[in-house]
């Protein structure tokens, strides 16, 4: 599977994730979204979390990009494969899984 450049913010303000996945990167500690873009299933490694709604499952990312998550939290075989390769091509060496520990209740329902 190829790895290739997101399309502008202009062009793609707001991806609804699926399978999703919260990681923290240590020991810069940015939290990066990890999942499914909706619209084409295809795997999806987010900018810096900037700020996160927990109650609307929405955050807005440092490239200023919002993303939805929708659904249970999961993590799909081409988000895995995308964030493993995200993480060698950005030099990350350790990271933990924080999903698990947000209190997201309710709100990442299907809307």
């Amino acid at each position: 599977m190829p790895i290739w450049s997101l399309p502008p913010v202009s062009s793609e303000p707001c991806i609804r994730l699926l399978e999703w996945r919260i990681f923290e990167i240590l020991p810069q500690d940015t939290r990066h979204f990890v999942g499914l873009n909706a619209s084409d299933r295809t795997g999806r490694v987010s900018s810096a979390i900037e700020t996160f709604d927990v109650e609307a499952s929405r955050g807005t990312t440092q490239s200023g990009r919002v993303y939805m998550l929708v659904g249970e939290s999961g993590y799909a075989d081409e988000a895995r494969y995308v964030w493993a390769r995200w993480c060698d091509v950005n030099g990350v060496k350790a990271y933990v899984d924080v999903t698990d520990s947000l209190d997201l209740g309710d709100a990442h329902d299907d809307r």
